[in-house]
C-alpha cells in the first residue's frame, strides 16, 4: 500500500499537526481534515489517512493543555476544566496533565488487547441498543440531575440543563454555520469564559506548583481507564453519542468528588473515541468522528488491513504524544507560575473573544454572551457544570425521539 519512509514521514507530519490543533483553542481535527482531503488528488490516499489519523489521536492529548492550564475547552474536554483547573489552583497543573495521560496510553494499550472482542461486540450492540437512543440520553441526563445534593439545587439543574439544551437546539437548527464553528463559540461561554470570569472575580492566583513527577495509584488509573473504556465503547456502538456524552456518562459512575480517577476517565475517553470511531467503520461501516469519516472519503475501501495499518499509527502517535508531553508538562506550568494570573486571564478572554470573532463573526460573539451567561449559572447556584451538557443532549433527544 505504502513505503515505509513514507508512512513515517506522514505519521511524523499527523502528529505534528494534532500537537498543533491540540494547543490552539478553536482549530479542530476536522477542520485540518477537511484540507487533507483535498490533497488526496496529489499524494497517496493511504498516507492522507495515516496523517488524519496520527493527528486525531495526537489531538486527543494535547487538546488538556488549553482545557485545564487556560480554560479553553472542546466538547471532548469541556468538562476537564472545572477538575483539572481546581488542581492547578492547588499547585497540582502538572499532576492534572498527566493524569489524562495515564488514561490516554492505558485506553490505546487495553483497546488494542481487547481488539478481537470489540470487533465482534460492537455490530451485536449496535443492533439491538441503537432504537434506545432517546432513552439513553435521557436516563444519563435524569442521573445528573437527580445526584444533586438537595432538591433546590435539582431544580436549578434542570433549570441550566434545559437553558444549555435550547441553546444547542437553536444553534443546530436555526444558523447556516457547519456545527463545528457554532459549538465554538457555545463551548468557549459555556465552559471557558465562564470559569475564567469566576476566577478573575475571586482575584485568584495560580500557588506554586509541584514539580515532582506525581505517584498515580495503579488502582485508580485502572479504575479510571475502565470507567472511560466503557463509556468510550457507546461512542462507537450508538450514533450521536459523542465524547462529550461519554465523558457526562462516566462523570456519574466516578465516584463522587474524585477529580483524579475523573481526569483519567476523561483522558481514556478522549483517546478511545479515536480507536473505536475506526473499529466502527470497519465492523458497521459507520463512521463515528470526524476523522473516521475523513478517512472513509479518502480510501476506497476499508478492510482489515486498512484498519490494522491504522491502529498502528495511533500506537505511534500515542508514543510521540506522550514523549513530547512529559518533556513539555513541567515547562508549561513553570513558565505559567511566573506569569500574573490576573492579567493572563484577561488576557486569555480578550484571546478567545477575537478567535470566536475571526472563525464565527458578530453572530459568533453573541453566541460567546448567552453562552457565557448560562456557563455562569452553574458555578453561581452551586450544581455540577456537567449539568451545561444539555447544549448537545437536549437536541439529540429530540431528534432521536421516535414520533
Amino acid at each position: 500500500m505504502i513505503e515505509l519512509l513514507g508512512f513515517l514521514l506522514f505519521t511524523l507530519a499527523g502528529c505534528l499537526l494534532g500537537v498543533f490543533t491540540g494547543i490552539t483553542p478553536g482549530i479542530h481535527v476536522n477542520l485540518i481534515s477537511i484540507f487533507l482531503l483535498g490533497a488526496a488528488a496529489t499524494f497517496n490516499p493511504y498516507l492522507i489517512a495515516v496523517m488524519i489519523i496520527a493527528m486525531a489521536v495526537t489531538h486527543t492529548f494535547f487538546n488538556f493543555f488549553p482545557s485545564i492550564l487556560l480554560g479553553a475547552p472542546e466538547p471532548e474536554s469541556a468538562l476537564s476544566v472545572l477538575p483539572g483547573h481546581r488542581m492547578l489552583l492547588k499547585g497540582r497543573g502538572v499532576e492534572a496533565i498527566y493524569l489524562t495521560i495515564v488514561g490516554g496510553v492505558g485506553a490505546v494499550f487495553l483497546c488494542v488487547i481487547l481488539f478481537p472482542l470489540f470487533l465482534n461486540l460492537i455490530p451485536f450492540l449496535y443492533q439491538y441498543i441503537q432504537s434506545a437512543i432517546s432513552l439513553i440520553l435521557i436516563v444519563i441526563a435524569f442521573v445528573m440531575i437527580i445526584t444533586e445534593s438537595h432538591m433546590k439545587g435539582r431544580g436549578i439543574a434542570l433549570m441550566v440543563f434545559l437553558l444549555s439544551g435550547i441553546l444547542g437546539y437553536i444553534l443546530l437548527n436555526s444558523y447556516p454555520l457547519p456545527s463545528n464553528f457554532l459549538l465554538f463559540p457555545a463551548f468557549t461561554g459555556l465552559f471557558g469564559i465562564s470559569t475564567l470570569l469566576v476566577s478573575l472575580n475571586r482575584k485568584t492566583e495560580i500557588p506554586e506548583q509541584y514539580m515532582e513527577t506525581p505517584k498515580i495509584p495503579g488502582r485508580l488509573a485502572l479504575s479510571g481507564i475502565l470507567k472511560g473504556l466503557f463509556s468510550g465503547a457507546m461512542v462507537g456502538t450508538l450514533p450521536a453519542i459523542g465524547a462529550a456524552q461519554a465523558t457526562v456518562l462516566t462523570q456519574q459512575i466516578t465516584r463522587r468528588g474524585d477529580e483524579k480517577e475523573f481526569l483519567v476517565s476523561i483522558g481514556a475517553i478522549n483517546t478511545i473515541v479515536a480507536l473505536f470511531s475506526l473499529i466502527s467503520l470497519y465492523t458497521i461501516s459507520r463512521a463515528r468522528s470526524g476523522a473516521a469519516l475523513a478517512v472513509q472519503n479518502v480510501l476506497a475501501s476499508f478492510g482489515l488491513n486498512e484498519l490494522l495499518l491504522l491502529v498502528a499509527v495511533a500506537l505511534i502517535a500515542t508514543g510521540f504524544s506522550v514523549i513530547v508531553m512529559l518533556k513539555l508538562t513541567k515547562k508549561v506550568v513553570r513558565a505559567m507560575q511566573r506569569i500574573d494570573y490576573t492579567k493572563l486571564t484577561v488576557f486569555i478572554i480578550l484571546v478567545l473573544v477575537v478567535l470566536v470573532l475571526l472563525f464565527t463573526g458578530p453572530m459568533g460573539i453573541f453566541i460567546l454572551f448567552i453562552s457565557s451567561a448560562i456557563g455562569l449559572l452553574a458555578p453561581l447556584f452551586g450544581v455540577k457544570r456537567s449539568n451545561l451538557m444539555g447544549v448537545l443532549m437536549v437536541p439529540l433527544i429530540i431528534y432521536y425521539l421516535p414520533i
